[in-house]
């Protein structure tokens, strides 16, 4: 309220007219700050604390609206205000009816003037279209219509210009990578004089010894080692003889003979066999004494040994960069 006096005050102090003759714009200059420190002092000894009652109109200094502070909320307030003016006549002299009159504006306004929208197939659309996709249908031809056109042909030289354009290569730092993919090969096989397995068997387990062969690789064959292994010692007991068969890894052999003594002393003969299934293979291997009719069986699995050789392949991923560089 304080502010609004000042307001009223400032405007009542320019109501006056003050005589003026400035002949140059500092003379108008330091007469407006005359006028604006004579007026300064006019308006402070106007104010005071009963001015604004005195001036204002309807001023108060405990409006109704200030019961609305700290409420919950004002949609219930504002509903009852917005009844209290319904059908009020408000006069536009009367301030204390201004605030009437705007709510009911605010409620009977839009059924006043009520709003509307133009469709896509409104007439005002549908028609103007028509006419933008063919305006001389609508308004004819111009040039037969009205006599002020004509038609010209203006000719000039031809121009000769001369246009020169530059391409350039931009420099620019580019890394790329040559990976060498090492990719090892495993082949089946083995290398002459390399241990395949042991075959053993225990015809007697009250005897002092037990049978056993061992396989090793030749070069296209096998080498079949025949003894007797001390059960105490673990050392070779007795030989039996050791000789090349036929076999290379990864095949079928049924049973073929191996190292066999028949005299005053030895009476065995040896025979053995190799089954293969993918990576896996099995050598069995018996014992026969003719001379007693006894024999002794036994069988050993073993993976296949294999050879590895490598091939080297580049993943060149420097070749779109290599191809640009040519």
């Amino acid at each position: 309220m304080f502010r609004r006096l000042i307001l009223f005050l400032i405007a009542a102090l320019a109501m006056h007219t003050w005589p003026a003759h400035a002949d140059a714009l500092s003379d108008a200059f330091n007469q407006g700050a005359t006028l604006g420190r004579s007026g300064n002092a006019a308006a402070r000894g106007q104010i005071s604390g009963t001015t604004a009652q005195a001036t204002v109109p309807n001023y108060t200094t405990a409006p109704p609206e200030a019961s609305y502070f700290g409420s919950p909320g004002l949609s219930t307030l504002s509903s009852a205000h917005v009844s209290a003016c319904a059908g009020a006549t408000g006069q536009t002299a009367n301030f204390a009816q201004q605030g009437c009159n705007a709510v009911d504006f605010s409620q009977t306004n839009p059924s006043r003037r009520p709003t509307y929208s133009i469709g896509p197939n409104d007439p005002l659309l549908t028609r103007a279209k028509t006419i933008t996709a063919d305006p001389q249908a609508i308004a004819g031809n111009l040039a037969g219509t009205y006599s002020g056109c004509t038609v010209q042909t203006v000719t000039r030289p031809d121009i000769f210009e001369t246009l020169l354009c530059h391409q350039y290569r931009t420099m620019e730092n580019t890394t790329c990578d040559k990976v060498l993919i090492v990719t090892p090969i495993q082949t089946p096989g083995c290398s002459p004089g390399q241990f395949l397995t042991r075959v053993t068997a225990d015809p007697c387990p009250a005897c002092i010894d037990y049978l056993a062969f061992d396989f090793s690789c030749g070069a296209n064959n096998y080498l079949m080692h025949a003894f007797t292994i001390d059960k105490g010692s673990g050392g070779v007991y007795m030989e039996l003889g050791s000789q090349y068969v036929p076999g290379t890894l990864n095949t079928q052999i049924g049973q073929s003979p191996g190292p066999s003594r028949i005299d005053g002393y030895y009476c065995y003969q040896t025979y053995y066999s190799q089954s293969c299934s993918g990576a896996n293979c099995s050598i069995g291997a018996w014992f026969y004494n003719p001379c007693q009719g006894t024999s002794y069986y036994g069988v050993s699995t073993f993976a296949m040994p294999t050879t590895v050789s490598f091939t080297d392949t580049w993943d060149n991923q420097c070749a779109a960069l290599e191809a640009r560089a040519q």
